[in-house]
């Protein structure tokens, strides 16, 4: 079957500072000795998801669950290993969180959109799906900051379903 994500070795680690004098010198003599230590997310992760395939991450506070997803998305790159995509993937962990509430919900569909790598006439192809499915009427064409947490989620999960 045809995989659409494969996992291979990734890992995820963080540095940890003793203090912001540690930081410094280490970004200022990066030869010298390493006055850090790495906090590990994630250890050698390996799994693939075939093509409609639903999987669950499933993990306590502080597992690395949205640390997985970022990487997944690009939002955030692995520290070890790689991810490799057929197809096309949207994080719907900070769904909206990109919206500027001065804009209206329509000029924040085309802002999502192109930070999702759609061209302007991809989006306005799928523009009346995006907004049927949205449910949000005429308030498409009012400042997002107005709208309900509700709409600028539908909204939101609109435009990152949109394909």
């Amino acid at each position: 079957m045809e995989k659409s994500i494969r996992i291979v070795g990734v890992s995820k680690g963080y540095k940890q500072y003793a203090g912001n004098k540690d930081r410094l010198i280490e970004w200022i003599l990066p030869s010298k000795l390493e006055r850090h230590k790495t906090k590990w997310v994630l250890k050698n992760l390996n799994f693939e998801v075939d093509k409609g395939e639903a999987v669950a991450i499933v993990g306590m506070n502080g597992a690395g669950k949205s640390t997985l997803l970022k990487i997944i998305t690009g939002t955030t790159v692995p520290t070890q290993g790689h991810v490799e995509l057929n197809g096309k993937v949207a994080a719907l962990l900070e769904l909206g969180m990109g919206f500027h509430p001065d804009c209206t919900g329509r000029q924040n569909v085309y802002m999502s959109g192109q930070l999702l790598g759609y061209s302007n006439e991809e989006i306005s192809l799928h523009m009346q799906a995006i907004e049927d499915f949205a449910e949000i009427g005429a308030a498409i064409d009012e400042p997002v900051r107005t709208y309900s947490s509700g709409m600028q989620v539908r909204l939101a999960f609109s435009v990152a379903t949109m394909v």
